[in-house]
């Protein structure tokens, strides 16, 4: 987590394969580390990768619908989109377009950051989300 290319991100992860960790991984690729959002380029690069290698892939990325189902396409196991940005407690910003990646996708959709109450992550599951991650 928090790799700054797509490079990093797989190198950590055949690192953490080596010496004995699963092969699941969490592709995290900050874009921004002032806002902490995802880079969607690097982000599919990596994912893209991983999966080549045999890595179970979720990817964190933004509500962005398109790359949503772009990962999903690659192959990735499931789809982690934020609600907002890491550490800000903002809740769900977007709801119309993480209700798309929801409705949309045929692989689970985890929500990650930004869920500041239990009432925000009530309302993820209630929009159909497979899991939130706290």
């Amino acid at each position: 987590a928090g790799a700054k290319t797509a490079e990093e991100a797989v190198r950590t992860a055949k690192l953490a394969k080596a010496s004995g960790l699963c092969d699941m991984i969490k592709v995290e690729v900050i874009g921004c580390q002032k806002t902490l959002l995802p880079d969607p380029i690097e982000t599919l690069k990596a994912s893209e990768e991983l999966l080549k290698e045999g890595f179970t892939v979720l990817p964190y990325t933004s509500d962005d619908v398109l790359l949503a189902r772009r990962l999903e396409e690659l192959g990735c196991h499931a789809i982690m989109p934020g609600a907002s940005p890491i550490g800000s407690g903002q809740g769900i910003i977007n709801p119309l377009n993480l209700s798309f990646i929801i409705e949309q996708a045929s692989v689970p959709v985890i929500i990650d950051a930004g869920i500041g109450t239990p009432s925000d992550a009530a309302i993820a599951m209630e929009m159909g989300a497979s899991g939130v991650l706290l």
